[in-house]
Order: structure tokens, then sequence, then C-alpha cells
């Protein structure tokens, strides 16, 4: 290759690596340059490519698996291309909530090989995600007589006063008092949090917030119950770099296929937690369990201020020690 071409191809890697911000470590530089090379020297490279891709997914970086995607693609040519499509690729662009991406890789890889299990089988992820993302308005929700207001409220329930914390919503959410459970520190750090939960971190501590503040007792203990479960699923992955263990000696599980008490086991088990953390954890699942009617009318009891202050804390200083 003419040195003018090879500066300018170093040039533009260097460019390219700027612009990503230095997110790729040392180690995968240092490969995906590898690969780079023997691309332009016209020489096989899926081995080593495929094989950085299955690590990157062993260890859920799934942003940078699409970063040396992208980075390789300004120096394949049309042949090439088709060669770097994998399944480790469909997989980050769906962690990353790329759907379209995701399904143009499908595309490519199905034409390649379309017995590919492991495809069909990320496709159907990619499918059942697209399903329960319905919007407000579908023929599913038009069986519904309340849809479209056809069902309407007689005089009576119009009458129907407001819950008073409703009406005072405003003064209720205040700096003041979302500083009291926080808010804004916590917020900051789950900003912290891998990239694929960050999101569904955020939005599940705010509605615990909310519910909180709201008096809203057994949606508080059950946000707090699914902030718990993803948070120490999470730690468990990082600390023991698996996705599956087993508990009770039952068959190794995807640890989030696992319930709060086996979680909260597994960190037990394997010191992953304090003895007080986990014990705020306990406590909070007692909590939650209140939301079961069962429970709550043999028991004659329900979520309480004290109890739901507990599940807010057990939250709290879990996510201090994992993240």
């Amino acid at each position: 290759m003419p040195a003018i071409f090879s500066k300018i191809g170093h040039f533009s890697s260097n460019c390219y690596y700027y612009c990503m911000g230095h997110l790729l470590k040392s180690q995968v530089k240092k490969e995906t340059d590898n690969i780079k090379h023997r691309m332009l020297a016209g020489l096989a490279f899926e081995k080593p490519l495929y094989g950085l891709y299955e690590r990157l997914r062993t260890q859920r970086q799934h942003a940078w698996t699409v970063q040396v995607y992208r980075l390789l693609l300004l120096y394949a040519n049309a042949g090439q291309k088709r060669a770097l499509f994998h399944p480790a690729l469909l997989q980050a662009f769906m962690a990353l909530g790329q759907a379209r991406q995701a399904r143009a890789v499908a595309k490519q890889l199905l034409a390649k090989n379309p017995a590919d299990p492991e495809t069909r089988k990320l496709l159907r992820g990619l499918s059942a995600r697209a399903d329960n993302a319905l919007p407000p308005y579908t023929a599913l929700a038009a069986l519904s007589p309340y849809a479209s207001g056809a069902k309407k409220p007689s005089s009576r329930d119009c009458k129907t006063p407001l819950p008073a914390k409703w009406k005072k919503a405003p003064d209720i959410f205040s700096d003041e008092n979302l500083q009291k459970l926080g808010y804004f520190e916590k917020r900051k750090q789950l900003a912290r949090a891998p990239r694929a939960c960050r999101s569904a971190l955020k939005e599940t501590f705010d509605e615990l917030t909310a519910s909180c503040l709201l008096g809203n007792y057994r949606a508080a203990a059950a946000m707090a119950g699914a902030m718990l479960e993803m948070l120490l699923a999470l730690h468990i992955k990082k600390s023991l770099k698996t996705q599956k263990i087993s508990v009770s000696d039952r068959s190794p599980q995807n640890i989030f296929d696992l319930n709060l008490h086996d979680l909260a086991a597994c960190c037990a088990a394997y010191n992953l937690l304090s003895p007080h953390t986990l014990k705020l954890i306990g406590a909070a699942r007692g909590q939650r369990n209140f939301i079961h009617p069962g429970k709550a009318l043999l028991e004659q009891a329900g979520p309480t201020p004290a109890g739901v202050r507990v599940c807010l804390l057990a939250v709290l200083e879990t996510s201090d020690e994992v993240l």
C-alpha cells in the first residue's frame, strides 16, 4: 500500500479513537488494530474478530462491540463487510436499544446462515421486546370500554374527593423533601451503573421515590424489591465474573432469573455484602411480600411508613456498596 494511504489510514484511525473518548481499553485497541491490518493486507481476519466479539459479549461490553464494528467498517471492502456480522454484534445492538441496526444485522446473518439457531433466538427476543412496547392506543386496548370514554362516570363518581396528597403534589415533590430522601445524590450515583441497565435503575428509583413521598406503600415496597433484585444481580455478576450460579444446591441459573431471596442468599454465601446491608434487604423483602393479598389478609397487616422507610434505606445502602 502506498505510504500516503498508510498515513491517511493511520490518521483517520487515531481521530476515530479520539472521538470515541478512549472507550476501548488498550488490549481491545491492540486486537482491533491487528484485525484492521489483516483486513488491509487481504488476510483472513474472521477468527480473531469473532474471538474478540465473544469476549466482549461475555463481559457485557456491548458498547465496545459496536465501536469495534464501526471502526473496522471504515476499512472493510464489500466482501469484508459481510464478514463483520456476528450474533454477538446483534446482541450488542439489542442491549443498547438500537432496534433498527439490530434488525439490519439479523438480516445479514440470516442471509449467511438461514438456519442459525442463535440468531433466531435473539430475533425472538427482539420481537418480544417490540410486542411489549405497545403504543398508547392499540386494537387490544380498544377492547376495553374505558379506551374511548365509552364507559361514562356517574355524577356520584365525579364528586369523589381526590386523595389529599395528590392535591399537594407540587409541595410534596419539593427539593427539600427530595433531598431528605437522598434523591439527588443517588441519581448521580446511578449514572455510574452499567449502561445496559442504567435507564431501568433510574426509572425504578424515580417510581420508588414518588411512591414514598405520596404514601403509596405497596407500590414503594414493590419498586424497592425490583431495584434490589437488579442491584444484587449486577453485583454478583461483577464480583463472581459469571452469568449463571447455583443456589441451594439447585442447577445453575441465570442470575437475572433469581428472586430476591436467592440473590441475597448468594451474596451472603460469597460474602459480597455487609451483614448490616443483608439484614436491611431481608427486612425489605418482608415488606415487599405484603403486596400479595393472601399474606396481607392472613396476617391482617401491610406495609407501614416505617417498613417502607426500611425498603428505601435498603436500596440506598445496597447501591452504596455495589456501585
